[in-house]
């Protein structure tokens, strides 16, 4: 082999190792990075009454009833335990619920749609999540709140009120951004409303 053509193979030998070590690093990094790629979007659920939400826990039998959250934050989150995006938001969850961004302790209800009662409850025993589930296997509830691809949370204010939908996975500290920013919106609102009722109008 002259000179030239064993530098030009030591090049190559040396471009496809580094190549080879970007890919290994790019897979550890997928596999161990937190649900990202969560979309807050507007739908015409967002700033309206959420729609009715009730039904037996998928433990313990009692009834979850949305209206007795009236006085807290919550997060609604649609789920099922073959959703791998699922799998992978459900600890981030458990976190945000016992966040308290500002101050706040929010609340977190699941629905399980699309899947069986079984799968569901061995899944988020799996997980450890604490929030009361419950499940959705006609799709009523799921169609009531327009869901489509799993996971989807929605964010209701103290009153019953959407304020946000997220799409995809998201972590906790995003929920904790997402709700504090929420709650500054919700509170500039309700200055302007009172401001403007202390206003005096003409000829007062």
């Amino acid at each position: 082999m002259t000179p030239s053509r064993g530098r030009r193979w030591a090049v190559a030998r040396w471009s496809a190792g580094a190549t080879l070590l970007v890919v290994a690093v790019l897979v550890a990094v997928l596999a161990t990075r937190q649900p990202t790629g969560e979309q807050v979007v507007q739908t015409p659920l967002v700033g309206k009454q959420a729609p009715p939400l009730v039904g037996p826990a998928l433990t313990g039998g009692h009834l979850v009833h949305l209206g007795d959250y009236r006085h807290t934050w919550v997060l609604v989150n649609f789920f099922a335990s073959w959703c791998t995006v699922c799998q992978a938001e459900e600890p981030q969850l458990e976190r945000f619920l016992y966040s308290r961004p500002d101050g706040v302790r929010p609340a977190v209800l699941g629905v399980l749609y699309g899947d069986t009662v079984s799968d569901g409850v061995a899944f988020q025993r799996s997980e450890g999540a604490t929030w009361p589930s419950i499940s959705d296997p006609g799709g009523t509830i799921a169609s009531a709140w327009g869901v489509g691809s799993l996971p989807r949370s929605y964010l209701v204010a103290p009153g019953g009120r959407i304020v946000a939908c997220v799409l995809g996975g998201i972590t906790s500290s995003q929920l904790d951004q997402l709700l504090v920013r929420k709650a500054a919106d919700i509170g500039s609102v309700a200055a302007g409303r009172a401001g403007t009722s202390g206003t005096a109008g003409p000829g007062a």
